[in-house]
């Protein structure tokens, strides 16, 4: 009988794709519904952007991105010092 390894990664890059259209998806209906608008969007005192339901939806497609690639470079990092590692 041989074992056959079945990588992970497209299962997380497929994971990863559709959190961040959802993300998208989310940072356009808040962008749209919401009551400030015509203001910026301020992070620390620092004015970033206008909110609107594009710039919203950007905005959330980056931050999501940015954090799933640190935990997702933190994970790979992690695991290589993995002392049960089965090759």
């Amino acid at each position: 009988m041989s074992e056959r390894i079945v990588s992970s990664r497209p299962i997380f890059l497929t994971t990863a794709t559709v959190v961040v259209l959802l993300a998208g998806a989310i940072g356009f209906v808040v962008g749209t519904t919401g009551q400030s608008r015509g203001t910026a969007m301020a992070i620390f005192g620092v004015s970033l952007f206008e909110m609107t339901p594009f710039t919203m939806a950007l905005f959330g497609m980056i931050l999501t991105t940015c954090v799933l690639a640190l935990v997702f470079g933190l994970v790979t990092y992690v695991s290589r010092y993995d002392t049960e590692r089965t090759t």
